[in-house]
């Protein structure tokens, strides 16, 4: 801010250049508010200068002004370029605008960018989160070239869609048959997929693998997924001794992957303990409290479920509330739990109350609100 009044004094604010700097030097420090003022006073705007200002948004969690600032780019008959459309697939990713970004690429093509490797990695990385693998891996094969990023792309695309053997399978091909390095990225991938596809053995080799043979420092995301892979597959003595061996504090993260692990075998006595441990590190969140009472009402232990409420209220401790969306011809709804804003939200619940007695019929179920 200082650099800025100096550049005022010296008569530099209307330098496009400068502007330009200035816009993304806001919207990288967060302000991304003073960063759209400066842009709406420029006397003159290039690609650059929109592109700062989208990305900006975008970083900003600000997706949907975003789209809207590309729409009027466009009125403005000033072309994209592929940093461009880079940062608005990373937008439609974020927010899961299937069809946005389907629009989007259509302009790629248009444009003649389709074979761009910033663009193709950002079209794979949106589709891959989209849970559009099928359309992520032609995409991933029509690219001339491949770097780093579009591979973690589909890795991390497979491994969170459920596909463990077909993430596994590609990083296999990447690091024998290319010149590409992986970092700590492509292992989260590759572990999150042995903890989905519950490979622990692989997994172990994985590990080892990151850290003797590429020599990538394990991250707390590392750590995490191997507590998560021992975790599910019931080892939960060893994901513990695992956490307390940790080379820096674990952070509520892995002790909640554990946590998770705990209500998965039943193993209450476990639970209770991680949970005063992350109770004393965080005690007003939430999410620690739910995972408790729900591990004991897995276990039809509703006295104790009861009982932890009953300390949440005591602390004062309320429940995060749940946020949801979905996009539907194109439109994004969003949802949030308790809240009743939505205009259809009457046919919404109606339509739920019908499936949930249609679950209740075929299942006997009795759900338990928490």
């Amino acid at each position: 801010m200082q650099v800025h009044s100096l550049i005022i004094r010296f008569g530099l604010w209307s330098d496009r250049f400068t502007n330009n700097s200035l816009v993304n030097l806001y919207s990288k420090c967060g302000f991304v508010n003073a960063a759209y003022r400066l842009f709406e006073e420029m006397p003159e705007r290039d690609v650059v200068s929109w592109t700062s200002m989208i990305v900006g948004f975008s970083q900003s969690g600000l997706e949907k002004d975003a789209m809207w600032l590309f729409d009027q780019m466009r009125l403005a008959k000033v072309e994209p370029n592929s940093f461009t459309f880079g940062s608005l697939f990373s937008a439609c990713a974020t927010i899961n605008a299937f069809y946005k970004g389907k629009q989007l690429h259509s302009l790629v093509v248009k444009y003649g960018l389709e074979t761009d490797m910033v663009v193709g990695s950002a079209i794979v990385d949106m589709y891959s989160k989209c849970g559009e693998m099928n359309e992520a891996l032609r995409i991933f094969k029509c690219m001339p070239e491949r770097d780093l990023v579009s591979w973690n792309g589909m890795i991390c695309g497979f491994a969170q869609n459920g596909e463990a053997l077909k993430a596994l399978k590609l990083f296999d091909e990447m690091v024998q048959s290319t010149a590409v390095v992986p970092n700590h990225v492509t292992f989260i991938g590759v572990l999150s997929a042995c903890s989905h596809g519950d490979l622990v053995n692989e997994g172990r080799r994985y590990f080892n693998d990151m850290v003797h043979e590429y020599f990538i420092e394990p991250k707390a995301e590392h750590y995490t997924c191997m507590v998560d892979i021992l975790g599910r597959a019931g080892l939960l003595e060893e994901a513990e001794a695992l956490i307390l061996e940790l080379p820096f504090k674990p952070d509520t993260v892995t002790w909640g992957a554990l946590l998770g692990a705990c209500k998965l075998h039943g193993n209450q006595d476990m639970a209770r303990s991680i949970t005063e441990r992350l109770c004393k590190d965080e005690p007003k969140n939430s999410s620690n409290y739910v995972l408790l009472a729900n591990t004991y009402t897995a276990t039809g232990e509703w006295a104790d479920a009861f009982e932890v409420r009953e300390l949440m209220d005591a602390r004062g401790v309320q429940k995060m509330m749940g946020c949801s969306w979905i996009e539907i011809r194109n439109c994004l709804h969003s949802f949030v739990s308790g809240q009743k804003h939505h205009p259809q939200f009457e046919l919404i619940y109606e339509v739920l109350q019908r499936l949930l007695l249609q679950i209740k019929d075929r299942y006997d179920y009795k759900p338990i609100s928490f």
